[in-house]
């Protein structure tokens, strides 16, 4: 009975909107924690990636191979294909140049920036 009071009070349109709002505003934040999830992912993947070529170390390596299983978690398809294909091209200049243009796009891609023209 109280539903229906609260309907007339307020009117069936002013309930409807407040729940569109609601769960407008849920999906906004659920979108937004899953992109700073992926963008930090990534940023420490790159991260890892550069220390494990400078140091080229056995506790980089697991550093990368860290932050490779924390990007796994969040990131879609392209983009785990992509670090794979890095790691998989570890001997190889002309394929290794090859997968780091493959990485950042799919990274591009996944994070919605678009490529800029200088």
């Amino acid at each position: 009975m109280d539903i229906i009071a609260l309907i007339t009070a307020f009117g069936l349109g002013s309930v409807v909107s407040a729940l569109v709002q609601t769960y407008l505003s849920r999906r906004s934040k659920v979108h937004d924690r899953n992109f700073e999830e992926r963008k930090q992912a990534y940023i420490g993947l790159l991260q890892a990636y550069h220390r494990a070529a400078v140091e080229n170390s056995p506790d980089a390596g697991k550093e990368f191979a860290y932050w490779q299983m924390r990007c796994e978690l969040v990131s879609p398809a392209s983009v785990r294909q992509a670090i794979e294909a890095i790691v998989e091209t570890n001997d190889s200049r002309e394929e290794r140049i090859v997968a780091h243009d493959r990485l950042k796009a799919a990274l591009r891609e996944d994070l919605g920036v678009t490529k800029t023209t200088p």
